[in-house]
């Protein structure tokens, strides 16, 4: 699925150069990019790049916009860098996969633990007993929630996060190690009572 250039600056503004109905196919660094893909410039060290890039269109600064100009389409914004990662949502947005379970069914949820409606929980997930998962959040595969900890409204948990984990260290004693235990819940992210 591609996405017409005067879309892409209509939902991020800018200033373009050129065709504002060519299509883009995809986003690419400056090196690979070829005839259907866009591409940004935010250093000047990389200008060499800009000039033998194939792409088809290249986010820039207005510093840049000249040295753009020579080569073809551009969109000058203040902050290239800032555009593109803006671009990177707008794209995904227009061609993520259709979602799986809110909950996948490899998950292991503890009956007490408490999840919002509108949270998501990845493949291999553990919520243990108490915990509490907020509104808009996203457990991708493998996080574990231990017990009595809160996420709040929000929040993205990346693959093989543990939350509530102990770290607090170990006390030497009489040649042996005394284990320093976590007291209370662990509370991260947004809207946390």
């Amino acid at each position: 699925m591609a996405l017409r250039l005067g879309d892409i600056v209509a939902a991020l503004g800018g200033e373009l150069h050129g065709d504002e109905g060519l299509n883009i196919e995809r986003l690419a660094p400056l090196a690979t990019a070829g005839p259907e893909a866009l591409a940004f410039l935010s250093h000047p060290k990389y200008i060499k790049e800009l000039a033998a890039s194939h792409a088809a269109c290249v986010i820039v600064s207005s510093a840049m916009a000249e040295a753009a100009r020579a080569r073809g389409a551009f969109i000058a914004t203040p902050d290239p860098y800032l555009y593109f990662a803006q671009l990177t949502q707008l794209w995904r947005s227009h061609h993520a996969p259709a979602q799986g379970p809110r909950i996948h069914p490899s998950a292991v949820i503890d009956p007490s633990a408490q999840i919002a409606d509108t949270a998501r929980i990845g493949a291999l997930c553990v919520v243990e007993r108490g915990a509490r998962i907020g509104e808009h959040t996203v457990l991708k595969s493998r996080v574990t929630v231990s017990e009595d900890c809160v996420i709040g409204a929000r929040c993205l948990l990346h693959p093989g996060v543990v939350i509530g984990a102990d770290g607090f260290g170990l006390a030497p004693h009489a040649g042996a190690w005394v284990k320093i235990e976590q007291l209370g819940a662990v509370r991260i992210g947004d809207d946390v009572e």
